[in-house]
């Protein structure tokens, strides 16, 4: 089954694995994605989210975070 994630979420994981603050293990965990995809989305993504302008919009963040949200609560049920 092939999952569909918009460009404010994958932005939002790469701007996360560029802070360094994290290891690209702890990245895929606290988002529910492999690592693979996490270094794939920061090759893709990393120049983009260093141009982009930091405001953005507030549905887009808020959309961002409850994807996260609703990851992380899958993963617990899958426990």
């Amino acid at each position: 089954m092939s999952v569909y994630y918009n460009e404010d979420f994958k932005m939002e994981v790469v701007k996360a694995y560029m802070t360094g603050e994290k290891s690209t293990a702890a990245i895929s965990a606290e988002y529910n994605i492999s690592k693979t995809t996490v270094r794939e989305w920061a090759k893709k993504y990393s120049e983009e989210c260093q141009y982009k302008n930091t405001t953005t919009n507030k549905s887009e963040n808020d959309t961002a975070q409850e994807i996260r949200r609703l990851n992380q609560l899958l993963k617990e049920k899958e426990k």
